[in-house]
Order: C-alpha cells, then structure tokens, then sequence
C-alpha cells in the first residue's frame, strides 16, 4: 500500500513507531537520521491529510434572519 492510499490513522500509526524507536537509547546515527527524515515525511503527509479535511468541514450558523447557513470552519 503507497502512501497515498493509506489512511490518516494509519500514517499516525507509523509516525507513533518511528518516534518510539527514535527515543530509545540504542539507535544508530544513521538509523536516527532516516528514522527522523521518514518522520518528517509523514508530519507533512499527515499535516496535508488535516488541512484537507479541514477544507471540507463547514459548520452551520444562524444568519441575522434566524435561517441556518453554513460557513467555513475558522
């Protein structure tokens, strides 16, 4: 499964992992240093994932004239 089919909770699953291992104490540099740059990858992903969502979230108001309408979330 690429990246792109993979849903939000899943690539939190992954980030979750990634930072576990990089606290622990016996990680290599170079495996920290994948393991960070792989992390950074899925902050963004994820981080895309919730500014489209947020995208298509509206919420519904009362306009002056007591009809609902809905608006942006803020």
């Amino acid at each position: 499964m690429n990246t792109k089919e993979k849903t939000f909770e899943v690539l939190m699953g992954e980030l979750e992992s990634l930072v576990s291992k990089l606290e622990s104490d016996d990680l290599k540099l170079d495996d920290a240093i994948r393991h960070n740059e792989e992390a950074f990858k899925l902050i963004n992903l994820c981080r895309d994932r919730l500014d489209s969502a947020r995208q298509k979230i509206d919420k519904l108001v009362r306009n002056a004239d007591g009809d609902w309408e809905e608006k942006p979330l803020d």
